[in-house]
């Protein structure tokens, strides 16, 4: 079987590398080629698509830049003609809508004119499923409705995993007696931001410790733009000195993810309205207790396996949910999600999901 990935790079994403990587392993001739797919190049039986807003470097940048032509618009239909008409087309429901664009009509529309054209879509979780049906219940599917499976978020064994609590406490300057709560990738907006402080400030356990992998600083609204960064430095300061926090301000590279995910007990996703998270993943890959939203995949997978949620309308329960998660790192849900996690979660099991799902559709195509 052959497949083309349509994608730009993404290097940085472990989600694609150890899928791709897992699906070569298993026999598929895959091409990651964004290239390929948009100069409508080369023969194959599945067309596998993930992110709408990094399909080429094009939309890339239009993505990023805030806005995207009806032209641009039509050349995305264009090429899904195009590959419907000879591939069977599989899509990655990875997100509702773009991180940065959920209030976006346009991107809204663009995904919506993404499913319209698949033959399959892969879910991490069955409240995708029904709010896809929810969503798109008055779409025309020009192939009929889509196949839908149920695949796991694979894990993150790729990751380096040479270091102990122990050391990386150390690195990071972080005493051994402290309850560790990690907050790891990026935080996108002010709500999130005090999401995460409140639900710190507001848990009752004590020795607690607020970790984050990358800070989302506010600038003070003044008009000096001198005092702005002595407020902004100043606040650094305290939080340095605090003996409570420890921040990183920069991206965390591969080798250095390691670091924070053992020097943490909890990790915590201050997500409201969200439909998955890899960082549930990573953190039981950790042997970690995640808390989340129960928000849709989130709350399903947290719910089921024994982790605590909080409930997104009601941000103020994030506290108590936190203190639950300290309270069940002296339990062995950590452990339970790591066995989890290795056990029914590795790049090659889900791969072989990928594959039945690729057949399927190809089967309900040559039956049709």
């Amino acid at each position: 079987m052959k497949v083309l990935v349509a994608n730009i790079p993404l290097p940085t994403n472990r989600f694609l590398v150890d899928l791709n990587g897992a699906l070569i392993e298993l026999g598929i001739e895959l091409i990651h080629s964004h290239e390929d797919y948009w100069n409508c190049e080369g023969d194959y039986d599945v067309v596998h698509l993930h992110f709408p807003e990094y399909l080429t470097m094009e939309i890339q940048d239009a993505y990023r830049e805030g806005a995207i032509s009806e032209e641009m618009i039509g050349e995305i239909e264009k090429r899904l003609k195009y590959w419907s008409s000879k591939s069977r087309i599989v899509i990655t429901r990875h997100v509702l809508t773009p991180h940065s664009k959920t209030q976006s009509k346009e991107w809204e529309r663009i995904y919506e004119l993404y499913y319209s054209y698949a033959n399959g879509v892969a879910h991490f979780d069955s409240p995708s499923v029904d709010e896809f049906e929810e969503r798109y219940a008055n779409t025309t599917f020009s192939q009929g409705k889509p196949v839908h499976s149920l695949i796991p978020h694979h894990n993150y064994c790729s990751l380096p995993n040479e270091t102990n609590r122990e050391e990386s406490r150390r690195k990071l300057g972080i005493p051994m007696d402290r309850k560790v709560v990690l907050i790891f990738g990026a935080i996108r907006n002010d709500e999130e931001t005090d999401l995460i402080l409140n639900a710190f400030n507001g848990a009752t356990t004590s020795n607690k410790f607020l970790l984050a992998s990358r800070w989302r600083e506010r600038l003070a609204d003044v008009s000096w733009i001198r005092l702005k960064y002595w407020i902004r430095d100043a606040k650094r300061w305290y939080y340095r000195n605090s003996g409570k926090h420890r921040f990183n301000y920069g991206f965390v590279q591969e080798e250095d993810a390691q670091y924070y995910l053992h020097a943490a007990d909890v990790l915590f996703i201050p997500r409201l309205k969200v439909l998955n998270s890899g960082n549930i993943t990573l953190g039981m890959t950790f042997g970690k207790v995640i808390v989340g939203p129960d928000s849709l995949d989130v709350g399903s997978l947290l719910k089921s396996t024994g982790n605590p949620t909080f409930d997104p309308d009601k941000p103020d329960t994030a506290a108590a949910a936190l203190d639950e998660a300290f309270k069940l790192t002296d339990a062995d849900l950590g452990q339970k999600n790591q066995r989890l996690a290795l056990d029914e979660w590795s790049p090659k099991q889900c791969a072989q999901m990928y594959i039945d799902l690729y057949e399927s559709t190809i089967k309900a195509a040559t039956t049709a």
